[in-house]
C-alpha cells in the first residue's frame, strides 16, 4: 500500500524545527512490511493534494494541545477531498482516547502505545535532513527510551507508564547514519530522564564524544544524586552542556501534591551541589517551573521563589523557564482541577477545539480559575520575572 504519514504543527509560529521523530518511527515498521512510504511535516509544507491523492492511507500522529487541533483542521480537509481515504490517528492523545478518536466522523481507526520498539533503524532517507537545521545551533533530536519512573500528578498518565529502552547499539546505529548525512554540531537527548538507567548514560555520552558532539539532556534529581561520580564525570566531560531537571515547584506543599516523591526538594538540592563543581565546563543546570496549579496561594508562589534563589546560590550556572498549569488527560492533578470548575472535553473536536485555544506561553503570566487570591499572585509573578531577566532560558 501507499501510506502517507502526517506530522500536524506542533505550535502556532516558529522558524526552525526538530525532525519528526514519530513519523520516522511509524515509517520504519511500515517499510518493514513491504509498504511505500511518505512523510509530510506540516511545519515544513502545507499539505498538497498530490500527496493525499498518492496515498492509500493516511496516519496522523498528535499530542493533546495544539498539535491536535492541527491534526483535526488536516483531516477536515483530506475527508473534504478524499472521503473514500482512510485516515489512522495515532500519538498520546489517541492511546489515551481510543473510544472517543474512532467514533470521531474524521477518524477510521486508532494506533494505541508506542510506534517505537527498536526493532528498525530510523530511515532518514525520508525526509530532508536540511529542512531541519537550525544555522544558529545546528543541533538534532534523537530518543533512546521512553517514559519515565516518575509518578507526578500533572504528567503521570496511566496508559502511558511503560517503560521502553531501545537497544543502545540501534541509538547508536541511528546516529551514526544521521552524522553522515550532515556535519551537526550538537544533539539534544530527548528522552524524558537519561539516567533511570546510569550505563545507558554513560554510553550515550561515548556516542556524543565519538562524534565530537555538544549535547543535551533531561534527567531527575534523585536519579543523578545516584549516578556513580566518576560515570557523572565522565558523562559532563564528553560535552554535555546543559541537563534540564524539573524542578516543577519550590513549595513543599505543592511538591506534595504533585507526588514528586520524598525529600525531593532535599534531593534537588543536592542534585544542584553536585553539579556545581562543573562550572569549569560550563554546565547549564536548567529547569521547568509550573505555577497555577490547583489551589496554589501567593505564599506557595513565595516559597517556590525563596526556593529557586537558593539554588542560585549553590550552583551559579542555574536557569528557569516557566509554564502555567494546564490539565492533562487521564491525571490525577484534572481531576483535582474539577472542583475549581473545569469540565474535560468529552469529544475529539473538542479537545481540538481546547488546543486552539490554550496553547503553552513561556514565562508569562496565564489565567487559571484554580488559583488562589489571583491578582496577589499575579503581582508577585509578574515582579519576579520583570526584575530578573538573566535567570530565564
Amino acid at each position: 500500500m501507499n501510506i502517507l504519514i502526517i506530522y500536524p504543527r506542533l505550535e502556532p509560529h516558529k522558524d526552525f524545527h526538530y525532525m519528526p521523530l514519530s513519523a520516522l518511527c511509524v515509517a520504519a515498521k511500515l517499510l518493514s512490511n513491504g509498504h511505500e512510504v511518505k512523510i509530510h511535516d506540516e511545519r515544513i509544507t502545507r499539505l498538497g493534494g498530490s500527496d493525499a491523492e498518492w496515498a492509500d492511507e493516511i496516519m496522523i500522529s498528535s499530542y493533546t494541545g495544539f498539535q491536535l487541533s492541527d491534526m483535526y483542521r488536516l483531516a477536515k480537509i483530506i475527508k473534504a477531498a478524499h472521503p473514500r481515504k482512510k485516515i489512522t490517528l495515532g500519538g498520546p492523545h489517541a492511546t489515551i482516547f481510543p473510544l472517543q478518536c474512532i467514533v470521531d466522523p474524521y477518524i477510521d481507526f486508532v494506533w494505541t502505545g508506542y510506534a517505537e520498539r527498536g526493532e528498525f533503524d530510523m530511515p532518514w532517507h525520508l525526509i530532508n535532513i536540511e529542512d531541519y537545521v537550525n544555522p544558529a545551533t545546528e543541533r538534532f533530536i534523537y530518543i533512546s527510551s521512553y517514559s519515565c519512573p516518575g509518578q507526578c500528578t500533572f504528567c503521570a498518565q496511566k496508559t502511558r507508564r511503560e517503560l521502553c529502552f531501545l537497544p543502545m547499539d540501534k541509538a547508536e546505529r541511528d546516529i551514526d547514519a544521521l552524522m553522515n548525512l550532515y556535519p551537526f554540531k550538537e544533539c539534544v537527548m530527548f528522552d524524558a530522564t537519561l539516567f533511570t538507567k546510569p550505563d545507558r548514560a554513560l554510553k550515550i555520552s561515548q556516542i556524543m564524544k565519538k562524534h565530537n558532539l555538544k549535547w543535551i539532556c533531561d534527567g531527575r534529581a534523585d536519579e543523578i544524586c545516584k549516578t556513580p561520580l566518576d560515570w557523572l564525570d565522565d558523562i559532563i566531560k564528553s560535552g554535555l552542556k546543559q541537563i534540564t531537571i524539573g524542578l516543577e515547584s519550590g513549595s513543599p506543599h505543592i511538591i506534595e501534591m504533585m507526588q514528586k516523591g520524598k525529600n525531593y526538594l532535599e534531593k534537588f538540592q543536592r542534585c544542584a551541589e553536585i553539579l556545581s563543581c562543573y562550572k569549569r565546563n560550563k554546565l547549564k543546570m536548567v529547569s521547568g517551573v509550573i505555577f497555577g496549579c490547583p489551589g496554589e496561594t501567593p505564599d506557595d508562589l513565595r516559597d517556590t521563589i525563596s526556593y529557586i534563589w537558593q539554588i542560585k546560590a549553590i550552583n551559579p550556572n542555574f536557569f528557569i523557564s516557566t509554564t502555567f498549569y494546564k490539565p492533562l488527560p487521564d491525571t490525577k492533578m484534572a481531576d483535582m482541577c474539577k472542583e475549581y470548575g473545569y469540565q474535560e472535553p468529552q469529544t475529539l473536536a473538542e479537545w481540538a477545539q481546547r488546543g486552539a485555544e490554550g496553547h503553552y506561553l513561556y514565562n508569562q503570566f496565564q489565567d487559571a480559575p484554580w488559583i488562589e487570591d489571583k491578582d496577589e499572585y499575579r503581582r508577585i509573578y509578574d515582579e519576579f520575572v520583570i526584575n530578573n531577566k538573566e535567570l530565564f532560558i
